[in-house]
């Protein structure tokens, strides 16, 4: 079921330095990286994380730099899952283990 305009904000409120497209067909977010391998270290980690829920993001890479785009293609708009996966992806980056292998080495 797709999420309403204000189920998506309440639900963007915890995940820091995710946006809502301008169509509103999407939540996003960019990180710059220190190097091209630990942009593509995040995405892997990323990637495990789509393949678990069954929900793959778009990504968006430039070198050091990588957006990720959620959206349900399915339900053509926002439902829970985006917003599940993307707690999933905060949670993940914010891990002490994670945060020794990019999370020095990585902006929003």
């Amino acid at each position: 079921m797709l999420l309403s305009t204000s189920q998506i904000h309440e639900g963007l409120q915890p995940l820091n330095g995710w946006t809502l497209s301008q169509d509103h067909a999407c939540i996003e977010k960019t990180w710059q990286f220190k190097s091209f391998r630990l942009a593509m270290q995040f995405w892997n980690a990323v990637a495990e994380l789509a393949e678990q829920r069954d929900h793959h993001p778009e990504f968006v890479s430039n070198y050091t730099k990588l957006c990720i785009r959620l959206t349900t293609h399915d339900a053509k708009g926002l439902t829970d899952k985006d917003l599940e996966l993307a707690q999933d992806i905060e949670r993940m980056s914010n891990q002490p283990e994670n945060r020794s292998i990019f999370g020095a080495d990585m902006t929003a």
